[in-house]
């Protein structure tokens, strides 16, 4: 019942239009403008016409559509439906719950009835779901509708393009309400403006229900109930959400002049009924920040005249400004009055009004300002902005900054979510446009705040400051940040106000404009040059001779070099330990909060510029005395707070984040020093006293690390710098030759150089002890993040491959790498002790707790978020420790235990306790991991999608988890138990569900193989394939998923199961192969297509041959017609395809992408005949004569559709053999690299899907790399202007590499293919149900299609000829020559011809056999072959002599050479060979008896054949008692020494 409002529609729209939105972003001037343009011409946008007219109609219960439903009939969309009872009250439940229409939700009902499944919820639950979800849809649509014709109007201004516009009166007609340009409004069209407005009051009122819903139910006690708490904060999310989308729209379209100034009146009287600080207040905000742009300032619409009338009535003093939120009525004066006073600005359209006086306004507009200030406008604005813009990530010390200035404006709820990017994007840009305003329309307002501030603090510094300056320097840095194109006025012109501003603010700042001054630049150095810019302007110290106190580089480093003096002078009590005490004493009081805050903002601005620009990074590193890094180490030694000593960490981080391997091994060695002690204050109270023995070493580090622990912040920064110095500098890749700090670091003071305590304390101390007593949320998530981060850098950076090329390769690896030696790089590098960690069950069970989460929470989380890419990382840390554990246990563990270090007593530097053997023993602790893993691929995130199905991969197919699954009593089978538990609480549903959703997401053609949503299909095919590969013969996962009902060991269906109804998973694999196209519109073949359908199709190849599923699986796929449709599809017969535009016979095609394409569908052709054959076999047990011929009909080429029209396809005769392609490519070695021929590449191989050795080419790359080493280390004088020939040559044997590979690939396939017809024709002959001419004819045309391959191959690739031989040898015998006496002129005919190529069938392995070709299998086909052959002729009686004579003499033109052969396998070959070959020796004689000729038994003799046969009948008792194949063997060799007796005889 999908009608054209259906939310399939409604999806496939919003596809479109954000197929759109990413090709502006891309390829503005190409792909977007040729998006944007075929986006006007959609036919979807046709079919929601009328949809979009009405999206915020929203039809309320009736009782008419009430009596309708319990009337049991009612007609929906044209069709009558009958309802039972139940169905009648979900009806009305649903009807209830959204406040609708009875009829309307009686359609959602019935279109529920599909979710059920992949959601894995009621019905009831399912139609809410499905409300919302379209309104939100269509909301998004609409939004994004209206923020592309703002794409379309600039392109049509900037440039002629004929054509577009069709989006924009689409836009103002069908949604905007605007009527035909030029054509009279109607006064009585309701306009958008007010009917959106009246949406977002419905709305606000529905969230206020909820509200008291909540509070009833919590009377009720049932607020605590999941079902019931589900449901409302489904809801609740979802009206938020399109509170907000309405918003946007809102904004867009008073900016499309849609609104009047009424509509504007309205909103300030809406505004002006607020009671609470909220989400939804806040979605007004655009809002209003449009509504003054267009009717309050020059850059709207109105003129200054209405202007000055709606001044009146914003300005306006009511006794209800007080009673609700003072701060919000501030901040709209405020906002009003900047942007109003550019009307009377010089040469502005209200500058030269009469009868005005200009002065005495400015001053009543600079007292109102005021006055707005002092109600809070400031800190409202800061409130709002900064909850709209901050997230997870926003640092510390700037929150405390901003909770700091925030004084009169509430927090946001606790239910508050996060606000989208669009909200975020058009709240900023109104932002900007008054903080614009401000700066440019109220210079004198803007001084005077510097001025009263200052005077303030002179007057008394006890008494509480106006931070006015402050918050609106703040306002800045939030409505600018991750905006740099919006920042670019800053900068661009030294001359504009904002510039000036710039200048002015940073001269003779008090301490907290300085902080507040530092966030702002940091918010305007977004980019690279914004960044420069930045540092440039610290770096102007020619004004500060004339305006001492102005903030430069100078000024931050005398400050942070004075504040670390400061702390390393102060005195402190003597104490016996490194323990600190836990508050700061009277004498650091001065830091604390605004001191404290202007030198967070220093390093943080420091770390700013740092990360962002390479002229400021330099800058710093270069800095003199003091020098700057160890000014840094030295705050960090010193005692001061958390906060301050995280962000000297994010400084020092920020400076090695685009490091060389010298300044990595500089600032390590600095760290090292920093924790042991060299930079420890004389006076620290972790010094002991004098008389004391001077402390050990680790005294120091334990002590910091003792201070960091309690404190989430500091240590997470800390951890960051660990994974900053330790992942390696760009470069080194892809060898990773190095290691990322010296090779003696800490060599002085530990017995193992290394990193190894700064492991220990990250991964067993704080990830595995301490976060879990994190107490916030966010931090918990941003520690388990950086903690994670910092394992999987260690992991990441080493390269195993070094230690294989250097045990198997001919290379000299030790002076190939950039380490003293590959020992020492494998000792002392930071992997083997992380995967150590990776063993312990404290640290295991951490990585388990991370990745398992809340589905709300993961719902709810963005995917930049802590959460989310605390998850990411924690999945992707096991995938690659599980991809490096062979490796860590069978080489790298054996040398470093002979190195194991001594218990640690220090509980900040643990050592791991080995508790599991495999890191699988370690994940099977938890049987939820599979559960969360299949949740997290349908939440929509795509990278953790992609990694969660490669994990799943993983564990599915080692063998070590299948062990553990299907552990359990010897005694009798049990279930696997990760089915079991997946089957527990539903989330084998669930996870099916996901995936069944995400197969059925429509392919981006545009974006085709990168596309996220295809490579998540990809990834879950993978899963699957890998899951059945693995255990073929049990039950798994996999089967659970595909819908299968899985018992100890069989499959069953489930009666009312998705399975039985046609809806599992195993369903949705099937569109992709018969749905799916392979070719593009031109008609050549698509590689990724091709390779999707591939995937898929060894999933079915795995079921339909596996005992365990195959009876289920034929009989399914026999149902949907699935050889029937592979055959319409061409998949039997190959014809000659393009492929991506190309011809597979071309010479470079193998190097192309499109040849992995060819490849797959070389495959699947193979799959499809194999298919097809055990199909006809299994049809023919069945006894099914009617499917049985059609299926014959098919493979002739007819298939029957409807029972009467008839579709030609090709033939399984015309099967086109791709071997002889082969021929014409060549493998030999390329000339001109005689430098690789001795390089052995064999460590190199490694083995595809199909076993197929190929080499792996980013490990050749390594193999190239090292030997480029080796000949530079070795001495070699390697000219300069040789290096391009050796990089020339290096590719080239790349490609030659690429080229061998897909040549394996592809003779792989092909013989396969070729086999896979052969047994299909072989079965076909056997089961056929012809009669004589016509089963003559069905041989005919099958040896017609053989004989040709056959020759060609016969001599030349033993391979595929013993395939088409063995064809050839059942086609042979099923022929019965005493039935070929045709009387009739057509059957004469037939015989003839194949009589013909029975001869050319000969003469093809007569030669064959004496060209000595192949092996003794082979030969033995042959041998049957002919023997078969002549035995036929020799009985046929009748008619044959001619036939006989011209065989007889076709033996004779061989000679001897074919009897030597034949000799030579009679006596020197296996039983089977001996007894064919004596055979066909006994039919030759046979034969020349017949014939009269005594050739062969007289090229016998002398052969001394007959000699030898005689002597071995001496022992003829002896052999006739061995088995059976002997027995044979000596009654042929009996049976030959009589004949070949009687014909000496005779001719004698």
């Amino acid at each position: 019942m999908a009608d054209e409002g259906s939310l399939e529609v409604i999806q496939a729209l919003l596809r479109e239009i954000n197929i759109v939105v990413d090709a502006l972003k891309e390829d503005r001037e190409n792909l977007g403008r040729e998006a944007l343009f075929e986006l006007g011409r959609s036919p979807l946008l046709d079919l929601l016409r009328e949809r979009f007219r009405i999206f915020l109609d929203k039809p309320a219960r009736k009782q008419g559509s009430r009596d309708a439903i319990l009337s049991g009939r009612v007609k929906i969309s044209g069709e009558e439906y009958s309802f039972n009872k139940d169905f009648q009250e979900l009806t009305l439940q649903v009807a209830d719950e959204l406040d609708l229409d009875e009829i309307e939700a009686a359609k959602l009902a019935i279109l529920a009835e599909d979710s059920e499944t992949a959601l894995g919820r009621s019905r009831r639950e399912c139609a809410i779901i499905l409300f919302h979800t379209e309104r939100v849809h269509m909301l998004k649509c609409v939004l994004l509708l209206l923020q592309l014709i703002t794409d379309e109007d600039q392109l049509l201004d900037e440039s002629d393009n004929e054509g577009f516009g069709d989006l924009v009166q689409y836009v103002s007609q069908a949604i905007l309400r605007e009527g035909v340009p030029g054509a009279r409004r109607d006064p009585n069209k309701p306009r958008f403006v007010p009917i959106c407005m009246a949406a977002m009051s419905d709305i606000r009122m529905w969230l206020q229900k909820l509200t008291e819903r909540v509070a009833s139910a919590a009377v009720l006690g049932r607020a605590e109930e999941a079902q019931f708490q589900e449901s409302i904060e489904f809801t609740y999310l979802s009206l938020i959400q399109q509170h907000e989308f309405l918003s946007v729209i809102l904004s867009f379209a008073i900016e499309k002049h849609a609104a009047v100034e009424q509509d504007f009146t309205d909103f300030l009287q809406v505004l002006k009924q607020a009671t609470r600080y909220d989400a939804p207040l806040i979605h007004l905000m655009p809002v209003l920040g449009q509504y003054i742009t267009i009717f309050g300032s020059t850059e709207g619409s109105g003129s200054v005249e209405e202007a000055r009338n709606l001044n009146k009535f914003v300005c306006q003093h009511t006794e209800n400004d007080g009673r609700t939120l003072p701060f919000l009525n501030g901040a709209i004066r405020a906002w009003w009055i900047a942007e109003y006073s550019g009307w009377y600005m010089e040469d502005a359209a209200g500058s030269g009004l009469p009868n005005i006086d200009i002065d005495e306004e400015d001053k009543q507009r600079s007292k109102q300002f005021t006055e707005a200030l002092k109600d809070g406008a400031f800190d409202f604005m800061l409130a709002v902005v900064a909850d709209v813009m901050a997230s997870e990530w926003e640092d510390a010390a700037r929150k405390s900054l901003r909770q700091l200035l925030r004084k009169r404006t509430p927090t946001l709820p606790t239910e508050a979510v996060t606000f989208s990017v669009y909200l975020q994007s058009r709240l900023a840009s109104k932002f900007e446009a008054f903080v614009d305003a401000f700066i440019s329309n109220m210079p004198d307002v803007l001084r005077r705040l510097k001025i009263e501030e200052d005077e303030q603090r002179q007057a008394n510094q006890a008494q509480e400051q106006d931070y006015d300056l402050e918050r609106f320097l703040l306002i800045i840095a939030y409505s600018f940040e991750g905006r740099p194109n919006a920042a670019d006025g800053f900068w661009e012109d030294p001359e504009n106000n904002l510039a000036g501003f710039l200048q002015w603010a940073s001269r003779r700042a008090t301490t907290p404009v300085q902080a507040a001054f530092c966030e702002m630049l940091q918010s305007l150095s977004e980019d690279s040059e914004s960044a420069t810019a930045a540092h440039e302007f610290l770096l102007d110290e020619g004004h500060q001779i004339r305006k001492p106190l102005t903030i430069t580089w100078s000024h931050i480093f005398s400050e942070l070099d004075y504040f670390a003096q400061k702390i390393r002078e102060k005195p402190a009590a003597v104490q016996a330990s490194g323990q600190r005490p836990g508050k700061p004493g009277n004498e650091q009081a001065e830091t604390e909060p605004e001191f404290a805050a202007m030198l967070e903002s220093y390093l943080r601005l420091m770390a700013k510029l740092a990360t962002q620009s390479e002229a400021a990074r330099m800058y710093l590193l270069a800095q003199p005395h003091p020098k700057l890094l160890d000014v840094l180490f030295q705050v960090i030694s010193s005692l001061v707070t958390p906060r301050i000593r995280a962000c000297t960490f994010r400084a020092l981080t920020s400076i090695v984040s685009r490091k060389t391997i010298s300044q990595s091994y500089e600032m390590w060695e600095s760290l090292e020093a920093c924790m042991t002690g060299r930079f420890f204050s004389p006076t620290s109270n972790r010094s002991l006293n004098s008389s004391a023995a001077a402390p050990p070493p680790s005294f120091y580090m334990e002590g910091l690390f003792q201070e960091m622990s309690p404190h989430v912040e500091d240590a997470s920064a800390f951890i960051q710098l660990l994974v900053a110095l330790t992942s390696l500098p760009e470069g080194l890749a892809p060898l990773n030759d190095v290691l990322p700090y010296p090779e003696d670091l800490g060599a002085s003071t530990r017995i193992r150089p290394g990193i190894d305590p700064y492991i220990d304390f990250t991964l067993g101390h704080m990830f595995s002890l301490r976060v879990q007593e994190v107490p916030e949320v966010t931090q918990q998530r941003l520690l388990r993040l950086c903690c994670l981060d910092f394992a999987y850098t260690s992991i990441s950076i080493f390269n195993e491959d070094l230690i294989v090329f250097s045990s198997e390769a001919n290379l000299n690896v030790d002076s190939a790498i950039h380490s003293r030696s590959l020992e020492s790089y494998v000792t002392h590098h930071p992997f083997a002790r992380v995967m150590e960690w990776m063993y312990d069950d404290k640290f295991i069970k951490g990585i388990l707790n991370t990745i398992h989460q809340s589905p709300d929470d993961m719902g709810k989380a963005a995917p930049g978020s802590p959460l989310m890419l605390s998850v990411l990382r924690a999945v992707e840390l096991v995938s690659k420790a599980l991809d490096l554990q062979a490796t860590y246990i069978d080489l790298v563990r054996p040398i470093m235990k002979p190195q194991a270090r001594t218990q640690s007593r220090s509980p900040y530097i643990p050592a791991s306790n080995g508790t599991f053997a495999s890191i699988e023993d370690g994940l099977m602790t938890s049987m939820t991991l599979m559960s969360d893993l299949g949740n997290y691929c349908g939440i929509g995130h795509p990278d953790l999608t992609l990694a969660s199905l490669k994990l799943l991969e993983k564990i599915s197919a080692s063998r070590r988890a299948i062990s553990v699954w299907q552990s359990g009593s010897p005694d009798r089978i049990q279930r696997n138990k990760a089915i079991m538990a997946l089957e527990e609480h539903g989330d084998g549903a669930v996870m099916a569900g996901a995936f069944i959703t995400e197969l059925k997401t429509p392919l981006d053609f545009r974006r085709e193989a990168d596309s996220p949503d295809y490579l998540t299909k990809i990834y879950i095919l993978d899963f699957i394939y890998s899951c059945l590969q693995a255990s073929s013969d049990r039950p798994t996962i996999a089967h659970l998923l595909l819908g299968f009902r899985c018992e100890a060991n069989s499959l069953e269906i489930e009666p009312g199961s998705p399975f039985d109804q046609r809806s599992s998973l195993f369903h949705t694999l099937l569109p992709v192969i018969l749905e799916v196209p392979s070719t593009n519109e031109e008609g050549s073949m698509v590689q990724w297509l091709v390779n999707l359908k591939y995937k898929v199709m060894r999933i079915f190849r795995i079921l339909w041959t596996a005992p365990l599923s195959a009876r289920i699986v034929l009989d399914e796929l026999r149902e949907n017609d699935f050889l029937f449709h592979i055959l319409l599809q061409g998949l039997v017969a190959q014809q000659n395809m393009l492929w991506n535009g190309l011809e597979a016979n071309d010479p470079d095609f193998l190097t192309t992408a499109a040849a992995q394409g060819y490849v797959d569908h070389l495959s699947m052709r193979a799959m499809a005949l194999e298919y097809i054959t055990r199909e006809l076999c299994s049809v023919s047990l069945g006894d099914r004569p009617t499917l049985k011929r059609q299926i014959f009909d098919a493979l002739s080429g007819q298939i029957k559709v409807d029972g009467s029209e008839v579709i030609t396809v090709p033939s399984v005769f015309d099967f086109h053999d791709s071997l002889a392609q082969e021929n014409n490519l060549a493998t030999g070695f390329p000339e001109g690299l005689e430098t690789y021929r001795d390089l052995d590449l064999r460590p190199c191989l490694q083995e595809d899907d199909d076993s197929n050795h190929i080499y792996n080419l980013d490990k050749v790359q390594e193999m190239l790399l090292l030997k480029r080493n080796e000949s530079r280390t070795s001495g070699q004088l390697i000219m300069h202007q040789d290096g391009s020939p050796t990089e020339d040559q290096e590719a080239t044997l790349m490609l030659y590499l690429q080229y061998l590979n897909r040549f394996t690939q592809v003779k792989s396939h092909n013989l396969k293919g070729l086999k896979a017809w052969a047994k299909l024709m072989m079965v076909m002959t056997n089961c056929n149900d012809f009669q004589g001419t016509n089963k003559v004819s069905f041989i005919l045309q099958t040896l017609q299609a053989t004989l040709p391959s056959l020759e060609m191959y016969a001599s030349d690739n033993p391979s595929a000829a013993y395939e088409l031989g063995k064809l050839a040898k059942v086609l042979s015998f099923e022929l019965d020559f005493a039935t070929m006496a045709s009387t009739d002129r057509q059957g004469r005919a037939v015989e003839n011809l194949i009589s013909d190529k029975l001869f050319q069938l000969l003469q093809i392995c007569l030669s064959a056999i004496t060209k000595w070709v192949g092996n003794q299998e082979l030969r033995s086909v042959y041998y049957s072959i002919c023997y078969r052959h002549l035995t036929g002729l020799t009985d046929h009686g009748e008619g044959v002599s001619s036939s006989l004579r011209k065989t007889a003499k076709t033996i004779q033109a061989f000679g001897e050479k074919l009897l030597n052969v034949i000799c030579d396998d009679a006596f020197g070959g296996d039983a089977g060979c001996q007894t064919t070959a004596l055979v066909l020796l006994g039919t030759l004689v046979q034969l020349g008896k017949q014939e009269n000729s005594n050739f062969v038994v007289e090229a016998l003799n002398r052969l001394n054949f007959i000699g030898l046969l005689v002597d071995s009948l001496r022992s003829v008792l002896v052999e006739w008692e061995e088995v059976n194949m002997q027995s044979k063997f000596t009654v042929v060799l009996l049976v030959l020494s009589r004949d070949c007796a009687i014909t000496r005889a005779a001719n004698f």
